[in-house]
C-alpha cells in the first residue's frame, strides 16, 4: 500500500471509530447506560453466544470465527483465558453444580465440555452436524443440544452420558423450558413454526403457525402470563404469542437481523438484540379493560319480537282493548379482562454486526457483544438497567 492510501486509511480508521464512540456515549439513558466497554483484543469476525458463571464474576463468550472461548472478567475488565482450538464455537452454557462450561462447535459437530477452573477437556459429544444449540434445566438437571437437520439430543447432566433424541422437522435455532408444564418451545425457522415439545415423553405434541412473518429465530419466555416473544427477521417483528394456543397477541417493529431476545420478568421488559446494530428495549404493560358482553341470538330475537294479538278475526273485542307494553330493551352487560400491550421505549446503537447478547439478572447487566470493524476492536459493551 502506498503511504499516501494508508494514510487515508488510517484517518478514515479513525474517523469511523470517533464517530462509533460518540454514537453510543451520546444515547438516551431512561431505560439502559453504557457502564463498561471491555476490548477483546485480536479478536476479528463474527461473535457467537455468551454464558455467565455468577462464581467466578466471568463469561464465557465464543469467538466463532476467532475459533476460541473468550473467558472475560467483568470486575477487572479484560479477558483472563482463551481456550483455542475450537472449530466455530457458536453456543456456550455453564452448569454451575457440575462446574462445566459447554461449547456447541458448528465446524466439527462436536458439544465439549471444560472444567471451569483448570479448562481442561472433560468430555465432548459428537453428533452429525450443524451443532449450534446447548440449554441446561435445573429442573429436570438434563443437557439439551440442538442439531442437524432437525434434532435434539438429551444428556444427562450428573452422568453425562447420552439420554435419547427428539425428533424434529427442522433444525431448532433457539429454545425456552417452562419448568411448570414440562414443556419446551423451539423455533423451527425453515418451517415457520414454533415447535412444542412434551417433556415427559420427549416427543414434539404439537406446532404453532407463525403466519405472515419468516425467519423466526430467538426466542423468550413469560412463563407467569404465558406469552412466547419471537423475534422474526421477515418482516422485522417482535411477535408475541399466546403459549397456550399459539394465538398472535401483539406485534412490534425492531431494527435488522434479530438474533437474541431476552424477557426480564421483574422489570416487564423485553430486551432485544438486532444484527443491524441496535438494542431494543420493549415495554410490557397489563391493563384492565371493559369488554361488552356480545348477546346471543336466540335472547336478541325474544327481546325484539312484537307482542302477539289476542283473539281472531270473529272475535268481538272491545273498542279500546289493552295494550301490552313494548319490551324494554336490556342494557348491555359488560366484564373487565386483563389485556397486555407492547411498545417500544429505548432503541440504543451497539455497532454493526452486534447480534449477541447476555442479560444478568444477578448484575441487572446486558452484555453485547460488539464485534471488531475498521479502527475498532471487538469490544464487551456493558450496560446497566436502569
Amino acid at each position: 500500500m502506498k503511504p499516501h492510501s494508508y494514510t487515508c486509511a488510517l484517518i478514515a480508521g479513525v474517523i469511523h471509530f470517533t464517530f462509533l464512540s460518540i454514537c453510543i456515549a451520546q444515547q438516551d439513558t431512561t431505560y439502559l447506560k453504557l457502564v463498561n466497554t471491555i476490548v477483546l483484543q485480536n479478536i476479528s469476525g463474527r461473535l457467537g453466544h455468551m454464558a455467565y458463571n455468577e462464581k467466578q464474576g466471568v463469561v464465557y463468550l465464543a469467538a466463532l470465527s476467532n475459533n476460541t472461548m473468550e473467558v472475560v472478567d467483568l470486575q477487572n475488565k479484560k479477558t483472563i483465558r482463551s481456550v483455542k482450538s475450537l472449530r466455530q464455537p457458536i453456543d456456550v452454557e455453564y452448569v454451575s453444580n457440575i462446574n462445566l462450561v459447554f461449547v456447541a462447535c458448528l465446524g466439527d459437530g462436536l458439544c465439549r465440555a471444560f472444567n471451569t477452573n483448570t479448562f481442561k477437556e472433560e468430555t465432548s459429544f459428537r453428533f452429525d452436524n450443524n451443532v449450534s444449540l446447548v440449554r441446561y434445566s435445573p429442573a429436570s438437571q438434563m443437557l439439551y443440544i440442538g442439531y442437524g437437520e432437525g434434532a435434539i439430543a438429551l444428556i444427562d447432566g450428573n452422568t453425562l452420558k447420552y439420554k435419547t433424541t427428539i425428533k424434529l422437522p427442522v433444525h431448532p435455532e433457539a429454545m425456552v423450558i417452562d419448568e411448570n408444564t414440562a414443556q419446551m418451545f423451539v423455533t423451527l425457522p425453515k418451517s415457520r413454526e414454533i415447535g412444542v415439545i412434551d417433556l415427559k415423553n420427549n416427543i414434539l405434541s404439537r406446532s404453532f403457525s407463525m403466519a405472515n412473518v419468516a425467519e423466526n429465530y430467538p426466542v423468550a419466555y413469560d412463563k407467569t402470563n404465558k406469552r412466547l416473544f419471537v423475534g422474526c427477521r421477515k418482516p422485522a417483528k417482535l411477535v408475541v404469542v399466546n403459549s397456550e394456543n399459539g394465538n398472535k397477541i401483539a406485534e412490534v417493529d425492531i431494527d435488522g437481523d434479530v438474533n437474541v431476545l431476552y424477557y426480564d420478568e421483574a422489570r416487564k421488559q423485553i430486551y432485544v438484540t438486532c444484527g443491524d446494530g441496535y438494542l431494543h428495549v420493549i415495554k410490557q404493560e397489563f391493563k384492565e379493560v371493559k369488554q361488552q358482553i356480545q348477546e346471543s341470538k336466540s335472547t336478541a330475537s325474544q327481546q325484539g319480537k312484537a307482542p302477539s294479538k289476542t283473539g281472531t278475526k270473529n272475535q268481538k273485542t272491545s273498542k279500546q282493548p289493552q295494550k301490552k307494553p313494548a319490551a324494554k330493551p336490556s342494557q348491555p352487560q359488560y366484564r373487565t379482562v386483563v389485556q397486555d400491550s407492547y411498545t417500544s421505549v429505548s432503541r440504543i446503537f451497539t455497532g454493526n454486526g452486534a447480534r449477541t447478547s447476555l442479560y444478568v439478572p444477578a448484575l441487572s447487566q446486558i452484555v453485547v457483544a460488539s464485534p471488531a470493524a475498521t479502527g475498532k476492536e471487538a469490544q464487551l459493551l456493558i450496560y446497566q438497567v436502569k
